[in-house]
């Protein structure tokens, strides 16, 4: 199989040749990697992914992009700030192996800029993205699966255009003006959709963050009443381009008391069931043939601080459990941080990947998943 056919079979919930693989690393650590593999990525931006045998190829446009300010110079205003198209303002904070992005201004923390307000084009504002989409489906498209990018796609636009504890407060007591912000977020982000569905990606990734390690970051009520309709619209509308285009959804946190109406509203894959606040096998168990996985190795603890013992052991039990039966693109579950483990352990990600990752899966049995309660 090649990798477009390794990941449509297991979305399909059949067993492809291998589970197919996929990692997230900053920018430092895949520089590293870059550099020990000796690898020209002068002319090809994905030539990693592909020396590394990912079967995704990707990147995510829209507001989700925010976050690589930091590392694009034309976007720098001042010392150590950045700003997005948004006009969100980034601060790059260093750390002892690499470096980081927090927000330092929400252009609508103020709710009176609101009507002064101007909204970027998604079409315009993106169109050398799309371009690059555009030319990637052409180049690749027949050999790897390709998915539009589009996280941060409401909640978190929201939010980061006002600041976290003004949207909060929005979804509560000023109700009205936090769906007119989600309606404005949510339809930039569904124009850039359509238009990548129309290009002909096989996957559409969405996402916003719901829940935290304890559980939602807002009641199930509000949740319901005012994100999960949205969502269900967004679905129905990219499906009328293609009935088959595949939804992927991400959102960090324990995330059970979402499933079904992640289900219902049409999600094909979750990412990343965060795997040291969920059980995984439960969750594969009950839901494995109406969701894909997309995640699962434990990055906080594991990939960035871990030996190579630790990160084998993780990989092999997170093919155990999640990948008999298909529906697992084995990954990182978040962004692998630079430490001074990362790229070591990074390497045996892959070398576990690689030897442990064939059909049919010859594992020991699957061990009663442990519950670590990590938050104090």
């Amino acid at each position: 199989m090649n990798s477009k056919e390794r990941i449509l079979t297991t979305l399909d919930h059949k067993e492809p040749d291998k589970v197919p693989i996929d990692s997230w690393m900053a920018p430092e650590v895949s520089a590293d990697i870059v550099k020990l593999l000796n690898i020209d990525i002068s002319k090809d931006k994905f030539a990693l992914a592909k020396a590394l045998g990912h079967d995704l190829l990707y990147v995510n446009i829209g507001m989700c992009d925010g976050f690589n300010s930091i590392y694009k110079e034309d976007r720098k205003i001042g010392e150590n700030l950045y700003q997005d198209l948004w006009g969100i303002k980034w601060r790059k904070k260093s750390q002892e192996y690499g470096s980081y992005c927090e927000f330092a201004e929400h252009p609508l923390a103020d709710i009176n800029n609101y009507d002064n307000y101007k909204w970027p084009d998604p079409l315009t504002s993106l169109k050398k993205e799309l371009e690059m989409y555009k030319n990637l489906i052409e180049k690749d498209g027949k050999d790897y699966a390709i998915m539009g990018g589009v996280a941060c796609t409401m909640i978190e636009a929201s939010w980061y255009l006002r600041g976290l504890e003004n949207f909060m407060i929005d979804m509560v007591k000023n109700k009205d003006f936090a769906e007119e912000l989600l309606d404005k977020t949510m339809n930039y982000h569904l124009t850039v959709s359509k238009k990548l569905v129309e290009m002909g990606v096989d996957i559409i990734w969405w996402g916003d963050d719901i829940s935290n390690e304890r559980g939602p970051y807002f009641s199930p009520k509000l949740y319901r009443e005012l994100i999960k309709p949205r969502y269900e619209y967004m679905v129905q509308e990219v499906k009328k381009i293609n009935k088959n285009i595949k939804i992927a959804y991400h959102t960090d946190g324990k995330v059970d008391w979402a499933l079904d109406d992640l289900v219902e509203i049409g999600i094909d894959i979750l990412n990343p069931l965060q795997p040291d606040v969920n059980n995984i096998a439960d969750i594969k168990k009950n839901y494995g043939n109406k969701l894909t996985f997309w995640g699962n190795v434990d990055t906080r603890r594991v990939l960035a601080n871990g030996t190579c013992s630790d990160v084998v052991n993780e990989v092999k039990n997170v093919i155990r459990t999640l990948a008999p039966g298909g529906g697992l693109i084995l990954c990182s579950n978040h962004t692998i941080q630079a430490t001074e483990r990362a790229v070591d352990n990074t390497i045996a990600f892959y070398w576990a990947a690689n030897n442990f990752r064939n059909y049919p899966i010859d594992l020991e049995p699957v061990k009663s998943s442990i519950k670590i309660d990590w938050v104090n």
